[in-house]
């Protein structure tokens, strides 16, 4: 086949969009031995520029499978080409196989150190792995080189998490729905998890209201993110993790309802995870403060004083207490827990245990 007909032939699939054709087209006139050398030279050019046009194209299709079929092709004859090392890179990363992404991206990242998006994915890869120092490393790298990337972001408010590092991790997470374009359901969860996390490291220390003004920050941002998923036409249905978590949050507010409700809804979706997560303990502790309560209901319904009398009673022991028992007060009259210290919470109506009314 001579230039002009290479051309020809070329041009009259292009007009019918058989981009692949073309590639095979070009593939074979390379295998043969009798080609002109500015045939030759045409056919190696378009074939290596066509094969990664492909791979581009398909990948921004998010057909990341077939991206990565014509980006290995395509590299095999330009093995030097960074732009193929970060579009197979790029392929792997999404189709979460991180350990050959992180093979590209090493390959990509000697020559070109100051990528923002490689690095990001370089450190995202390392987090996946559990590699948490190596993740660092990278992620900070990419923060320095564009601030503003809420996935940056958010993957170090991930990382922080890991590290234990709760006041670091709800810095990012918050940053990163600040500079999010779209601010997902996710990322309002994200932020959410974030508090949740930081709740239950504090969970038996002495500073109640801090655990309680934390768990009503992941309580806020759970509550939002169902908001959100509202509004989204192809929004996925709430997850297990998303139900049990938000059935921890309203636990330990004390919003047992709401608690049972996620609870259950989480161990339908998945019985195997409910069970490796031991949710049913969550019901036994309820049904334990439903009997403790259970024992106080007779004794007020005795007093011909019912409506004026009340009890306290702390979320945190689970136990309720009365004014005739020694407790501390504050200089405005509120009774304290003898154990935690924390206010206690004042009911008029004791039939209303355990969901009962503020008096």
């Amino acid at each position: 086949m001579n230039l002009r007909d290479l051309k020809n032939e070329i041009e009259k699939n292009e007009a019918k969009g058989n981009f692949e054709k073309i590639v095979q087209i070009l593939f074979d006139v390379l295998k043969e031995n009798s080609i002109s050398r500015d045939v030759k030279k045409f056919a190696e050019i378009q074939f290596k520029k066509r094969l990664y046009n492909l791979a581009y194209d398909n990948f921004s299709d998010l057909e990341y499978e077939k991206a990565l079929d014509f980006g290995l092709k395509a590299i095999e004859f330009n093995k030097n080409s960074l732009k193929l090392k970060k579009l197979i890179g790029n392929s792997y990363f999404e189709l979460e196989n991180y350990s050959d992404a992180l093979e590209y991206y090493q390959g990509y990242l000697e020559v070109n150190p100051k990528d923002a998006e490689v690095l990001r994915n370089t450190g995202i890869s390392f987090l996946e792995h559990g590699q948490l120092d190596k993740a660092k490393n990278f992620l900070e790298r990419a923060f320095k080189l564009d601030p503003n990337d809420s996935l940056t972001l958010a993957n170090l408010g991930s990382l922080y998490l890991d590290l234990d590092d709760f006041d670091k991790a709800v810095k990012y997470y918050e940053s990163s729905l600040e500079k999010s374009m779209n601010k997902f359901p996710v990322e309002w969860r994200n932020l959410g998890y974030a508090y949740l996390s930081y709740a239950l490291s504090l969970l038996f220390s002495d500073d109640v209201d801090k655990t309680i003004d934390i768990l009503s920050r992941a309580k806020k941002y759970y509550d939002k993110a169902f908001e959100e998923e509202e509004k989204w036409p192809h929004s996925i249905d709430p997850d297990f993790d998303t139900w049990f978590e938000y059935g921890e949050i309203n636990f330990y507010l004390g919003d047992r309802d709401t608690a049972k409700k996620s609870f259950l809804k989480a161990k339908s979706i998945s019985p195997n995870l409910w069970e490796y997560f031991e949710g049913d303990k969550f019901f036994d502790m309820m049904k334990a403060d439903e009997k403790i309560i259970q024992k106080l209901i007779p004794k007020y319904n005795k007093s011909k004083k019912k409506k004026k009398r009340c009890i306290y009673y702390c979320k945190l022991c689970k136990r309720s207490y009365k004014p005739s028992d020694s407790l501390q007060r504050t200089f405005d009259g509120k009774y304290l827990c003898p154990k935690h210290g924390n206010e206690l919470e004042k009911y008029n109506n004791i039939s209303f245990l355990p969901n009962l009314k503020k008096g």
